[in-house]
């Protein structure tokens, strides 16, 4: 008889479940899985081109080893609802769907609806502004009417070494703004105070003027309304992952039907190999199933076989 060392682990019949536990009618508990490890690993296995990903902890192997033979089976069917069931619920669907974002994203604002909406809001934040800004240009007249043109550009000279010491932490655009305003004020502080006045307030008016005007209005790209869409087609594509789930149910099925559960192992150094070398070159998928041994992997085939029937017979 063959040694089965590694009855246990996570494992993917298609879609994924788990094959071993102790007690079937409570088999997460018994091994120690926590759900939110099932969900990660049906998810890596389902999207996963190495499809057939699984890994044990320590304790989940020493439970494995006690499980008697009669039991395995049963322990399957156990397993496969439990894990069908989360696939086909709700939390499911939302998970997959929130890990395709991640995988093919798109900017779902970015539509001529989106940027139409958007046009508007910008518009009517500018109304706002300069109806705001009206009020604010009405209170510097009257503060400025009463300010002596000789402090005011005192006031003014004394903020010339702050804003150049701003300007050297500024970078790009901001840099070369600031730059302007500084050599602005520099120019009007060469002329008489009362011409420094007057010149001043209509600088300061015209930055303000100028800060309403940089709240731009998104005009729509249509080569990047192309991408967005192009991009939201391929998401589109991945949404439905049921074709997926199939494709792994049928390579489980076949994969499981090609293994030869009588194949002989012959001691190979500290290891065993199998005695006929076409299996040796098997892939550990393969070896893995043989390793789990007829009884659970029949019982699986049954439950995908299932599971894949059921699904074809869905019209979504």
């Amino acid at each position: 008889m063959k040694s089965i060392k590694n009855v246990f682990a996570l494992t993917l019949i298609g879609a994924s479940f788990w094959l071993m536990a102790a007690n079937p009618g409570d088999v997460t508990t018994e091994l120690g899985i926590e759900m939110p490890k099932i969900r990660q690993d049906v998810l890596l296995n389902l999207k996963e081109e190495k499809w057939f990903f699984f890994s044990a902890t320590h304790s989940m192997r020493q439970v494995a080893h006690r499980i008697p033979e009669g039991s395995r089976a049963t322990t399957v069917r156990a397993l496969g609802k439990a894990v069908r069931a989360y696939v086909e619920s709700s939390v499911f669907k939302n998970e997959w769907l929130q890990d395709l974002r991640a995988t093919y994203p798109y900017d779902e604002a970015y539509t001529e609806e989106g940027i139409a909406k958007k046009k508007q809001e910008n518009e009517a934040q500018k109304d706002v502004m300069k109806g705001q800004m009206s009020t604010q240009l009405a209170a510097m007249d009257q503060g400025f009417a009463h300010m002596d043109p000789a402090m005011l550009k005192m006031a003014a000279q004394s903020q010339i070494g702050q804003q150049e010491q701003e300007l050297a932490s500024l970078e790009g655009s901001e840099r070369t703004i600031q730059a302007q305003r500084v050599a602005s004020l520099k120019k009007m502080l060469a002329l008489p105070a009362v011409e420094f006045k007057k010149q001043y307030l209509a600088w300061l008016k015209q930055q303000m003027q100028a800060t309403v005007n940089q709240s731009t209005t998104p005009e729509l790209d249509r080569e990047r309304l192309a991408e967005e869409h192009r991009k939201k087609a391929e998401f589109d594509a991945h949404a439905d992952f049921k074709p997926l789930l199939k494709k792994r149910l049928e390579d489980f099925i076949a994969l499981s039907e090609s293994v030869d559960f009588e194949a002989r192992l012959v001691p190979m150094g500290r290891k065993q190999a199998f005695a006929n070398p076409v299996y040796e070159r098997k892939p550990a998928e393969w070896k893995f199933l043989y390793r789990l041994g007829k009884e659970p992997v029949a019982e699986a085939q049954v439950f995908a076989r299932q599971w894949l029937a059921d699904l074809s017979k869905q019209k979504n």
